[in-house]
């Protein structure tokens, strides 16, 4: 067991290297053409999700999951390696906007059967403390991975990063070979309808689960925006190598709440994640209204540590009561779910930031994302109450 864990953290390190890399470089170039380009290269990237992740929830139920990631570490590669060479014959936001649709379809079809690895190699027991673990390596690559973006940025363009990337794609799709098969039942039926809605089917029947989700959902629209806001906001502080370091002090803030995650057992809580969504707006707020590096980092780090805490807890109560023959479906219900609105929030910020500044925009995002946590939580009180009531 201890050899599976030790491999699956260099996959999610080296995974999460070139991830890195391939974000920091499509969000940073894109930057370089307006808000509009950033906001529909990132849009681009998350739509094929709410389509796809249903049918990838099928196939990892169905599909070896080892051999899927496999496939999506080598067809990721693939696509980088297109997009370096297309960047010498067609101008840049054609070539993000398609790269990173093409990079979201594999995420799609082949990203839930991460989960599903996970569940097969350890204990229900010590799925919480594994996740943390493995986020670790993947915090510490997307802690590395946008000051090597912008190092490898400023040398060789965005081409020479997304060709690295691509290498580290090929390095930890062979790792994968390492980890032990987990056959699954077999393919035949993965795009069977009623095979591909079960997932949803089962949520229906747990409203706990879907309150959840939903609150996520709003959160995420929020995210959204400030995934376009925060390149024009970091070129105010210093361009490029501000943009690194802020995004840098973020996942260092999301490793500390992994480190505390990996040490310390959790039982899922509700309060617990709804009070890591209030802490994480105030720290948008105190971003938006910072003017200095150090400040912006800060309350980064905090943003991504509060948003980590709740997500994690909340992937490892699904894990340990989720059917294991649903898993990778109901992962994926669970995924569109969240992502339902979060569209909206690539396709609005260009306004909002064209309204309000970079900086406001953020405020106004920390501001709206307390004031959901405090509706979800009153709504979640009367309808408790009015449950007992009854």
């Amino acid at each position: 067991m201890m050899r599976n864990r030790v491999l699956l953290w260099f996959v999610y390190g080296l995974g999460g290297l070139s991830g890195a890399l391939v974000n920091f470089t499509l969000a940073w170039a894109s930057s370089r053409y307006g808000a509009a380009a950033l906001g529909g290269t990132l849009l681009a990237g998350m739509l094929p999700s709410l389509l796809l992740n249903l049918v990838g929830g099928s196939l990892a139920d169905r599909v070896e999951p080892r051999r899927a990631l496999l496939a999506g570490a080598f067809a990721n590669a693939l696509v980088l390696l297109t997009m370096a060479a297309a960047l010498a014959f067609w101008a840049g936001p054609a070539v993000f906007v398609a790269g990173n649709l093409a990079l979201s379809i594999l995420g799609s079809l082949f990203g839930s059967a991460g989960y599903v690895l996970v569940s097969a190699l350890f204990p229900p027991e010590e799925l919480a403390r594994i996740n943390a673990q493995l986020s670790l390596a993947d915090d510490a690559a997307h802690f590395a991975g946008p000051l090597m973006g912008a190092a490898l940025f400023s040398v060789l363009g965005p081409a020479g990063a997304l060709l690295f990337a691509a290498a580290l794609a090929v390095v930890y799709g062979g790792l994968l070979l390492g980890l032990p098969s987990r056959p699954r039942s077999g393919a035949e039926e993965a795009l069977d309808l009623r095979f591909v809605w079960a997932g949803f089917a089962y949520l229906i029947r747990t409203p706990k689960i879907v309150f959840i989700v939903l609150f996520f959902a709003a959160t995420n629209l929020f995210a959204a925006a400030f995934q376009v806001a925060a390149p024009l906001y970091a070129a105010s502080l210093g361009g490029a190598g501000a943009y690194a370091l802020l995004l840098s002090a973020m996942n260092l803030g999301m490793t500390v709440s992994n480190l505390a995650l990996a040490t310390v057992v959790l039982r899922s809580s509700e309060k617990l994640i709804f009070a890591a969504g209030f802490v994480q707006g105030l720290a948008l707020v105190g971003l938006g209204r910072s003017r200095s590096l150090p400040p912006a980092a800060a309350f980064g780090a905090l943003n991504d540590a509060m948003a980590n805490v709740g997500g994690t807890i909340f992937i490892a109560y699904l894990q340990a009561k989720l059917p294991e023959a649903l898993l990778g479906r109901a992962f994926a219900a669970v995924n569109t779910l969240a992502m339902l609105l979060t569209p909206l929030g690539f396709a609005v910020a260009p306004w909002l930031i064209d309204r309000l500044e970079a900086d406001t925009t953020i405020s106004a995002l920390g501001a709206a994302t307390v004031a959901v946590v405090v509706l979800v939580w009153l709504a979640r009180g009367t309808r408790a109450g009015g449950t007992t009531g009854h």
